[in-house]
């Protein structure tokens, strides 16, 4: 053996030893840090209110949930005919609600922005607009996407919570603000191909529909509809520290628990999932525009075929959706050029 071979043999020997010595101790490290994350998360704030006047329409919004979620749309997979029915419903209902499609860009129709992707069935963005009061002011883009698993050997996953629901909520959410018109122009934007690496958010900047230097925020919805405990997850405050002070206020007096985190590396929050590039507001953060994502933890029918709008909590999704219109109206208020000022991404 050469000499310098058997010198990178013994270095590898040593740094296996290490790594053998030292593991137990990370192991050690991360169960602390894991149960300081989780006990950081307790600790914040839970329900203190049960009773409210809606302010969207849940009728609507939970007519249009079911829909969503229906047998008919069978999982809404790109290239099933479920897709093609979410697509026809979604241009349906962005016409019905007056937004204003954003047609500038080569290869959008109307609300609709197509594209290809390599090797996968092609794909539809459906996006329209609300212009603000304040025209100079960067837009706030409210992304969901519409897509899910569909039918795979032979089972079909509905996909109600994940994610019907957060899609639902944005059109509800785009009904109340035609009513009352916001300072920020507001870019709704239902998006495909999540589900198979977030392909339709990439689109929005690839296709050149979106200028992130024009934007002040991505607001996501991704699962909106199930917990047990009541809770609702904002993440982002961790890398948008600017954030936390605007949002802190819906924490009291609150609907559902509004929680802050699974938005931190293992060297700070241990086991406890990182979120944050775990929907299409990973895309909007790769493109150095600020988010926040609202969702709910995984639960036992989380990408199962009995993820079905009859096991979504209705009242509980109400509440969750109208805890999000109340962010929105404060982000809306908010100085949102601070966000850019101090980020930890």
């Amino acid at each position: 053996m050469a000499l310098w071979l058997r010198r990178v043999s013994q270095l590898l020997a040593v740094g296996v030893v290490c790594a053998a010595t030292l593991w137990p101790f990370y192991q050690v490290g991360q169960q602390q840090l894991t149960r300081s994350e989780q006990a950081r998360i307790d600790a914040q704030p839970g329900v203190s209110r049960s009773s409210y006047q809606p302010r969207l329409d849940q009728l609507q919004q939970t007519a249009d949930f079911s829909t969503l979620a229906s047998t008919e749309m069978a999982g809404r997979r790109p290239g099933q005919p479920g897709s093609e029915l979410a697509r026809q419903f979604l241009q349906r209902r962005f016409t019905e609600l007056g937004l204003i499609p954003i047609v500038a860009a080569a290869g959008t129709d109307g609300f609709a922005q197509t594209y290809q992707t390599d090797g996968q069935s092609d794909g539809v963005n459906f996006i329209g607009k609300i212009n603000g009061t304040a025209a100079q002011l960067p837009a706030i883009v409210v992304t969901a996407h519409y897509d899910h698993v569909g039918v795979h050997q032979d089972r079909m996953f509905p996909g109600a919570d994940d994610n019907a629901s957060g899609v639902a909520a944005l059109l509800a959410l785009a009904a109340y603000f035609q009513a009352h018109p916001p300072r920020h122009s507001l870019i709704f934007a239902a998006v495909d191909h999540e589900e198979q690496g977030m392909h339709g958010s990439k689109q929005l900047f690839a296709g050149k529909l979106l200028q992130p230097k024009q934007l002040a925020l991505n607001v996501n919805l991704d699962m909106l509809s199930r917990d047990t405990k009541a809770q609702l997850f904002a993440v982002g405050t961790y890398q948008y520290p600017a954030l936390l002070p605007l949002l802190q206020p819906l924490q009291q007096g609150s609907l559902v628990a509004l929680k802050f985190g699974h938005d931190r590396p293992a060297a700070v929050a241990g086991r406890v999932q990182d979120w944050s590039d775990a929907s299409d507001h990973g895309s909007f953060a790769k493109e150095g525009v600020p988010f926040v994502y609202f969702g709910v933890p995984d639960h036992p029918d989380y990408h199962q075929p009995t993820d079905t709008f009859e096991r979504a909590d209705i009242g509980f999704y109400h509440k969750v959706s109208d805890t999000i219109l109340s962010a929105l109206l404060l982000l809306d208020q908010a100085d949102l050029s601070v966000l850019r000022l101090e980020t930890k991404r």
